[in-house]
């Protein structure tokens, strides 16, 4: 076993997640998007657990796939650490897909459950329909959809214990043929992808990180947004739209955003390119 598999082998990242954030107090871990208010990472915790606990009432079981169809980088995290820890895998539907193509996805990976965005339902909803969707959850008010809410007066649960080798994503990609095809990454590959990063980016707690809407691979993002957290810093969610303003009213370190987009700021920003 290497030493990537150790480490996961005793907790992934969720896991790591969940046990680290009691000791940074007051530091916040999410501001904007789905985090309505800038949420701490002790309250974080909290929510997740709270999350998985009814996920879990709502039949997620360990190993399920659940589609995750959100507008903001808050909203991400938040669905995916909570089907993790839940025991679920995460599957990230690109948001410039049709409703025959997320339907395609959802279908192909055997999703029962979509977690979705208020302005994204109404196509959430059309896709599930084509699917084998039983239940949408929305961050916001949506008619025909569970409000995320909902699922934190179901008490707590601890995160799920799984295998180094079980699957804690599964993104799809485009094949040259133009067909969607299933990119399972599993908890040793994202120990690796975040080992790499922590090599490469020097993140610290004191960074605050604007974070652009779900974009790309869905492995490099996931990647990406999960160091930010692992470092114990602090994920800005930018709306669709003028990223630079939102990185001069938070005073951002660096950025997660699509390649070759350029952020005319004062102050230097690191750029984390997604794929």
């Amino acid at each position: 076993m290497t030493t990537a598999e150790a480490a996961v082998s005793e907790l992934t990242g969720t896991q790591r997640l969940l046990a680290m954030a009691a000791g940074r107090g007051a530091q916040v871990a999410l501001r904007g998007g789905g985090a309505d208010v800038p949420c701490a990472y002790p309250e974080l915790a909290s929510t997740l657990q709270r999350a998985a606990a009814g996920l879990a009432w709502r039949g997620v079981r360990p190993r399920d796939v659940v589609g995750i169809y959100v507008a903001d980088a808050a909203s991400y995290v938040l669905a995916c650490h909570s089907v993790r820890a839940a025991g679920g895998v995460p599957s990230p539907v690109c948001a410039s897909l049709s409703v025959p193509q997320i339907a395609g996805q959802l279908a192909d990976c055997g999703a029962r459950m979509l977690i979705t965005s208020q302005s994204l339902a109404p196509a959430a909803l059309a896709a599930a329909d084509r699917s084998w969707v039983r239940q949408v959850i929305s961050f916001g008010e949506a008619p025909g959809a569970t409000p995320f809410s909902a699922l934190l007066a179901l008490g707590t649960m601890p995160p799920a214990v799984v295998r180094v080798h079980d699957l804690a994503l599964l993104p799809y990609q485009q094949r040259p043929d133009g067909t969607l095809g299933p990119a399972g990454v599993t908890h040793h590959d994202l120990a690796a992808d975040l080992s790499r990063l922590g090599a490469e980016t020097g993140l610290t707690p004191l960074d605050v990180v604007l974070v652009a809407p779900p974009s790309g691979d869905g492995r490099a993002y996931t990647a990406l947004v999960d160091h930010v957290l692992a470092q114990g810093a602090t994920v800005v969610a930018a709306p669709p739209g003028d990223l630079a303003a939102v990185a001069r009213q938070f005073q951002v370190t660096a950025a997660i955003v699509p390649g070759g987009t350029d952020l005319a700021t004062a102050s230097p920003v690191r750029l984390l390119p997604v794929s």
